[in-house]
């Protein structure tokens, strides 16, 4: 296979086997010099006449248990990310251990070096415990696909495929299907690439990706994803998008990116970190020149490893990353989790962000010698190749009544406002204003609608009335928002005054614009943060774009399948579930308080633990071992966010 076009799974099963074959390495350097160091005492024992020649033994001993440490203080040089916090810890290893080499504690040294190499293979692995929750990810697109043959005319038959459901087909891995393929889904298969369904009635679990416990229905024509679950029928999928195309893929490039990514508390820790070690350099030096005893000074430079300091933001990061996995919350960098602890100002979209986004057709008010049918006819075929909630509410309502109509062909699309294609014009009363057609007053919606106007050769052919509805779960979540100290909410939409003020209302929202343009809506971003305020924007990433680069966080609701949403945004909600807003919010102020307790802890323990070896109580081989107890303290610490439970935290 070509190396370019390998999975990220198949990647990380490739770098596996130099990890584990380099592990075994340095344990069997370290048993071979742990055996050396046996041989050396029992020797001398023995024939204590040549107890200068079996030193040798032990500084053999010594010299083989140390090179995987110096090895890996010069490799670590050139890691970056996660793995530069290596760097700050082997550094400090290599010095204790050539600080016993130089003084002759051979058997120190070597007794010393076998039990920080030993921790630190133990941190590893805890640590790549930790990271196996973000990595599930590549695990979704590792499955087995059902490939069915090319069809034969009869089973280009919908109503035929329906009748005798999917084949078996050829068992293939996920990574060897192309777009057009198709494939046959049983009941607890895997969906092993994006694609539509063409034959079958099925519900899908899409909780892999949405963190949405509830199953969609699916039937012909209905999007899925891969890495979702089928739950109950056989249905045939058409692949539209597989790999690194796909959801999960996506997902995955960002979810790695982010694993690598510095967040501000990180790179304050980089940044004095350079001065740490000719500050531990020097107190050991004072501590040998005060009590001419090197032993002291070697245990203060070995319990003065930064290793528990080191680890506690990179671990806590990468645990909250994994969480936000699992709630279908794909955030693009660790340091959007320090952003979401200050927000105090949300800005919300209404259409699709705090209502449902299904907008209906509720009303048709066609002018005078135009009939319903024909005003629906006209609007639909200019809005079917959009895909804005309100053009899909006029085409599903000419498909209720079976209306037929011809797409328009050529459109050009002015966002938020309307769509020209031919002489048609469908769009706001305003947007058609600027071309000529005058829109009477009389088609002026209710406070419950909007009204969407159509005009054909510049003169006004009929007003389509349209409702959408608040989420059941808005109110829920904008209570939630406020207990975790948002103090102020906004709600900026293109529709019109009175349907702004009817969702505002039933929200509990006091502050709201109406007829917002894009450029509007990145003003008033603009204003809010430069009076102060901390400002998230959660839109649906498309004509929300400009306000949500704008604001100190971006978030984009319903990013499933959504590639402007998920470029656009910092964080995206890959659900529709507006409560997974104040579950982001909470799970980052619980990070920020897990890393501020790791760094306190590590502080406390190298500070008693320098004091202790400075006065004696600590030899060096205890004092490898409260080394790795504090190291393991964070870790373990850290990995307790993996348990996060938005119902305990008061998020419902």
């Amino acid at each position: 296979m070509n190396p370019a076009s390998a999975s990220p799974a198949d990647q990380a099963g490739a770098s596996a086997t130099p990890r584990f074959s380099a592990r075994h390495l340095r344990l069997a350097l370290v048993a071979v010099g742990l055996v050396f160091l046996a041989l050396s005492h029992a020797a001398s024992w023995l024939r204590p006449d040549h107890r200068d020649v079996f030193s040798l033994w032990a500084m053999a001993g010594l010299a083989l248990a140390a090179l995987p440490v110096l090895f890996d203080s010069l490799a670590s040089l050139k890691a970056d990310g996660f793995e530069a916090t290596k760097y700050y810890m082997d550094q400090f290893v290599a010095l204790a251990v050539l600080a016993c080499f130089a003084t002759g504690e051979y058997a120190t040294g070597t007794i010393v070096a076998a039990i920080l190499i030993v921790g630190q293979m133990l941190e590893e692995h805890t640590t790549v415990g930790v990271e196996e929750a973000v990595n599930s990810l590549l695990r979704l697109s590792r499955v087995k696909a059902r490939r069915l043959p090319p069809p034969t005319a009869e089973q280009l038959s919908v109503s035929a495929a329906v009748a005798h459901g999917p084949a078996e087909g050829e068992l293939v891995d996920a990574g060897e299907l192309r777009v057009g393929d198709r494939v046959a889904l049983f009941p607890g298969d895997t969906v092993p690439a994006d694609g539509a369904i063409v034959a079958g009635r099925t519900t899908i679990d899409q909780a892999s990706i949405t963190g949405e416990s509830l199953p969609v229905e699916a039937g012909p024509g209905s999007e899925v994803y891969a890495g979702t679950t089928n739950l109950t029928g056989a249905v045939t999928l058409l692949v539209r998008r597989t790999g690194r195309d796909t959801v999960i893929g996506r997902v995955t490039d960002i979810v790695e990116e982010a694993k690598s990514s510095r967040a501000p508390v990180m790179r304050l820790i980089d940044r004095y970190t350079r001065y740490y070690l000719p500050l531990v350099l020097i107190l050991a030096g004072l501590v040998l020149f005060f009590t001419g005893d090197a032993a002291r000074a070697i245990s203060v430079i070995i319990v003065a490893t930064p290793c528990a300091f080191v680890l506690a933001s990179p671990s806590a990061m990468v645990a909250a990353l994994a969480v936000a996995s699992r709630l279908g919350v794909l955030v693009k960098g660790s340091a959007h989790f320090e952003t979401a602890r200050g927000i105090d100002t949300v800005v919300f979209d209404k259409t699709g962000t705090l209502t449902t986004g299904c907008l209906r057709v509720v009303a048709l008010r066609p002018a005078a010698g135009i009939s319903e049918d024909e005003l629906l006819r006209l609007a639909a075929s200019l809005e079917a190749r959009s895909t804005h909630p309100v053009a899909r509410a006029v085409v599903a309502a000419a498909f209720a009544r079976d209306i037929e109509f011809a797409p328009v062909e050529t459109l050009h699309e002015s966002a938020g406002r309307g769509v020209r294609g031919g002489d048609l014009l469908v769009g706001r009363r305003g947007w058609l204003h600027e071309h000529g057609v005058d829109a009477e007053e009389e088609s002026t919606p209710d406070s419950s609608t909007s009204a969407l106007f159509v005009a054909r050769k510049g003169r006004l052919v009929g007003t389509i009335l349209l409702a959408d509805s608040l989420r059941p779960e808005a109110l829920a979540a904008l209570a939630a928002l406020r207990r975790l100290g948002v103090t102020e909410f906004v709600m900026l939409t293109g529709d019109n005054a009175a349907t702004a003020a009817t969702i505002a209302r039933a929200a509990g929202i006091t502050r709201y614009e109406a007829s917002c343009l894009p450029e509007r809506k990145l003003a008033v971003v603009r204003e809010l943060k430069a009076a102060g305020r901390r400002v998230l924007v959660i839109g649906d990433g498309v004509n929300d774009a400009p306000a949500l680069a704008a604001g100190d966080l971006g978030v984009a609701m319903g990013a499933l399948g959504s590639d402007v949403a998920v470029k656009t945004a910092d964080v995206a909600l890959m659900g529709s579930d507006l409560r997974h807003l104040p579950r982001f919010l909470e799970l980052s102020d619980r990070t920020l308080r897990l890393i501020n307790q790791n760094l306190l802890c590590g502080c406390g323990f190298i500070g008693l633990f320098v004091l202790l070896s400075a006065l004696g109580v600590v030899s060096p081989i205890v004092a490898a071992v409260l080394h790795e107890f504090s190291a393991f303290f964070v870790i373990f610490n850290s990995a307790r966010l993996l348990r996060f439970d938005t119902a305990a935290a008061g998020v419902p």
